[in-house]
């Protein structure tokens, strides 16, 4: 079973290279994902079906070579916890304009599931590329 970090590094390498699968193969049925309050896609999602309607699925139709580009990461691997320091890019389709917005992510990882998720974003500074 690989560690917490090697989990999480592994899902950014999947989504790099377009290998949607491997993206989510880690995650538990169960998981809880959560987007920052105020922002485009805010709530709290429970499930994959959840997450992929409401997450992933939207932002597949909403944004043109959307990307999460990690910078790098802290894992703390007995909790289990993995912060991801990351840039958004990629061209909001609407509007036509990109982003380059810095992003947090934590993440949780038990018995080698991603059992939890939260962005902490500047949803102010991806808005301007939505709007």
């Amino acid at each position: 079973m690989a560690n917490a970090h090697d989990t999480i590094a592994a899902h950014y390498a999947a989504a790099a290279a377009g290998d949607v699968p491997n993206m989510f193969k880690d995650f538990a049925d169960d998981i809880v994902w959560k987007e920052s309050d105020g922002g485009a896609y805010a709530g709290t999602f429970h499930g994959m079906a959840e997450v992929g309607a409401n997450i992933f699925g939207r932002i597949t139709e909403e944004w043109e070579n959307f990307g999460a580009i990690p910078d790098y990461f802290l894992a703390d691997e007995t909790t289990g916890k993995v912060a991801a320091v990351c840039t958004y890019v990629g061209t909001y389709r609407a509007t036509g304009k990109p982003q380059n917005v810095r992003v947090v992510h934590l993440w949780t990882v038990k018995d080698g599931k991603v059992v939890a998720f939260e962005q902490i974003c500047d949803t102010a500074e991806q808005f301007k590329s939505m709007s």
